[in-house]
């Protein structure tokens, strides 16, 4: 892609064109955007209004069969723009996505992440949406460009399928963090399940750092919000064992000193 290419274009994967609109007509999976609302979590659909929706739909379905889909969704204010992640859900995901922007020096300024079960391989597919912009050298905000939104996209698959070793896309180096920094865990009410809420000074790879840590400790990801206001980053995650269980006191103590390990160590 060239430097001139308008960003609306941008996108990664083999599906068909990213300028058709996510309506309500079936697409190359069969999937209607009805469908694809009813597999979503209630908290994605509290949080996106109609116009979202359809978007997201038509990113989804666009997918079909092939490892990884991003798009870009909406250009914002303030040179940042939201991208759509998909790919079948698995250990790391999000470890994989956070290396993948680090690499490319691409700051989360906010993320939503959800599962939800194909309809037609009633597999798990993950569905991710970044609020992101490009940083440049000595902290100056750049415009994300088309480009960057494909290599993005590129190194996601890459890693996704194996192509690329999780190692090999991490940072050198991260920035220390401040003293400022909370780890705590907390039972949802609605459902019971185990809630981390990370909070600390932004800075730059936060983000990897903390789904390297779970990652490691074999923990599965089901749900993921991350937002900055007033350069404070919040990071929630909804976390279970892979096979589904719930984590155990001992195990959350565990947990909580490797996360404070790996944020000092950075």
């Amino acid at each position: 892609m060239s430097e001139q290419e308008p960003l609306s274009s941008a996108a990664w994967g083999n599906g068909s064109d990213p300028s058709v609109r996510g309506d309500l007509a079936e697409s190359e999976t069969g999937e209607t955007t009805a469908s694809f609302i009813e597999s979503m979590p209630l908290a994605y659909r509290a949080t996106f209004d109609t116009d979202a929706i359809e978007a997201h739909a038509g990113i989804v379905r666009r997918r079909a069969a092939h490892a990884t889909r991003v798009e870009l969704w909406r250009e914002l204010s303030e040179r940042v723009a939201a991208i759509c992640i998909v790919a079948d859900d698995r250990p790391g995901l999000f470890s994989q996505i956070s290396a993948a922007l680090v690499a490319y020096d691409i700051d989360v300024v906010a993320a939503e992440a959800y599962c939800r079960i194909r309809p037609d391989t009633r597999t798990t597919e993950a569905v991710g949406f970044l609020w992101i912009r490009r940083l440049a050298p000595g902290g100056a905000v750049l415009p994300v460009r088309a480009r960057d939104v494909a290599r993005i996209g590129e190194m996601v698959e890459a890693l996704a399928t194996g192509e690329a070793t999780f190692e090999a896309s991490l940072p050198r180096s991260i920035p220390a963090p401040t003293p400022a920094t909370s780890v705590r865990f907390e039972e949802d009410p609605t459902d019971g399940s185990t809630v981390l809420t990370v909070e600390a000074v932004d800075k730059p790879g936060l983000l990897l750092i903390v789904t390297q840590a779970l990652f490691r400790a074999g923990i599965h990801i089901t749900n993921l919000r991350a937002k900055t206001e007033n350069g404070r980053a919040r990071d929630r995650f909804v976390l279970a064992e892979r096979d589904g269980g719930a984590l155990s006191r001992e195990r959350l103590l565990t947990l909580q000193g490797a996360i404070f390990e790996a944020i000092e160590r950075s």
